[in-house]
């Protein structure tokens, strides 16, 4: 059985860090990837604002 694990604040605050990263070179260098980076940023974003 596997059970479902939830990332704790400061993993997804690093890997919210890093999606705003990669999401201002994606608006430079790779505009095909914002809209994928922004939906994760907004998830991202709501799960910290959960908790």
């Amino acid at each position: 059985m596997t059970t479902h694990h939830e990332p704790s604040a400061a993993s997804l605050a690093h890997r919210l860090k890093e999606v705003e990263r990669d999401l201002a070179r994606a608006e430079k260098d790779n505009p095909e990837h914002v809209h994928a980076l922004t939906a994760e940023k907004k998830k991202l974003e709501s799960q910290l604002a959960q908790r």
